[in-house]
């Protein structure tokens, strides 16, 4: 492995743990802190939640889905969702972008066989195993984003699979937040139901998967 690929290993190494200290040590505004900064912000409110969206989906355990159902709390559902999606998909394309280009030649490098047929098979079905993983996620969100970053799926497909995947999640998310003031209204049960059965999807879609975990003497998995 050339110098070059372990020293861009390095800086995305430093990086991770850099944005992983930081968030243990400053830790996140709370959510009266944040209404309050929106508030004096006027007409840039959405634009400053959005870049702080983006910035925290960075941070490699970044705590997305609170900030999902603070968009809807702090800016109702159909401009929360608007601003939730925007954010996450920007966030989630730097990250892969940033895996991507300092990562994955190390991954490679460091990795036998078995990784490179099942990275081939990811990149054979990049747009549904990265649609499958946003609608029934087994990994958090921003994890997920870098993780996919050192695979070979195409930047088009994963933002595609991106785009469309958390949308539901999004919603459900964004109308918990929105509706949350009302809980016996129809939005508010329809939101915690919707809630409910991702939770479930996700439960049997993780078990099923390491049902399927196969041996040392099994062939490479694909995706799921």
């Amino acid at each position: 492995m050339s110098r070059g690929v372990l020293l861009k290993a390095g800086v995305l190494l430093a990086l991770v743990v850099a944005a992983v200290v930081l968030q243990l040590s400053v830790g996140l505004p709370s959510q009266a802190e944040l209404r309050s900064t929106l508030d004096g912000l006027g007409g840039w409110a959405v634009p400053a939640f959005v870049a702080a969206y983006a910035a925290i989906s960075l941070l490699p355990a970044g705590p997305t889905a609170v900030m999902t159902v603070l968009g809807g709390l702090l800016l109702g559902f159909g401009t929360g969702l608007v601003a939730v999606l925007g954010a996450a998909v920007v966030g989630a394309v730097a990250a892969f972008s940033l895996s991507r280009v300092l990562g994955r030649d190390a991954v490679r490098g460091l990795t036998g066989q078995r990784f490179a047929s099942l990275d081939e098979r990811v990149r054979d079905n990049g747009f549904a195993t990265v649609l499958l993983a946003r609608l029934v996620p087994l990994v958090p969100f921003s994890t997920a984003n870098y993780a996919f970053g050192l695979t070979s799926v195409s930047t088009r497909s994963y933002a595609a699979a991106t785009v469309l995947g958390i949308v539901p999640g999004s919603a459900v998310y964004v109308g918990v937040g929105a509706f949350g003031t009302d809980p016996g209204s129809p939005p508010f049960l329809l939101a915690i139901a919707a809630l409910v059965l991702l939770t479930v999807l996700g439960v049997w879609r993780q078990r099923r998967t390491r049902g399927a975990a196969p041996t040392d003497a099994d062939p490479a998995p694909g995706p799921g």
